[in-house]
Formats: C-alpha cells, structure tokens, sequence
C-alpha cells in the first residue's frame, strides 16, 4: 500500500481486500414493515478503509486484471458488498 496525492495504491486483489474487509460474519437483525423481525448475517468494512472514505481518499489496485474494480465490488463468504471511490489502474 502506498499514498501519493489522496490515492492509496494497493498491489492486488488480495491487499485492497485486506485493508477493506473485516472477515467474520456479524449478526444483524431488520424490523419488516408489518412489524415482524428477521436476521441476516452481514460483514462490515475495516476502520481502516471507512476512515479513508470520508478523508475522500480514492483506491487503485495496480492489476489491469483486478476483479474487485471489473464488479466495484467485494465480497465476504456469500455476502458481496459494493466499494466506493476505486478508480481504473493504467499502467504507463
């Protein structure tokens, strides 16, 4: 990971996941409209990466081929959350 101008370059996939994601599923519950409460498991991002966001600082992972950029979005077991302020990687 490295930050130049606002923009925190991450290596690969795996880094940007890593710095992103907090792996282990929390419990979550949700009221319907009739009332009635039902669960679901959720995961959240890292301080980390929150603290960024609202620093407005952008991502770039240094992979033409990343997959978290091609769907701008990651995901934990079979939770996939979206991920804000990743830009394309050119490399010149």
């Amino acid at each position: 990971m490295e930050e130049i101008n606002n923009i925190i370059y991450f290596d690969s996939d795996d880094d940007f996941y890593n710095f992103c994601v907090v792996p282990e599923l929390v419990p979550r519950e949700y009221t319907l409209a009739d009332g009635r409460v039902v669960y679901f498991s959720d995961f959240d991002f890292t301080k980390c990466y929150k603290d960024a966001l609202s620093q407005g600082k952008r991502f770039i992972i240094k992979d033409e081929d990343s997959s978290i950029f091609k769907h701008g979005a990651v995901s934990y077991r079979t939770i996939t959350k979206n991920v804000d302020n990743l830009d394309q990687y050119f490399d010149f």
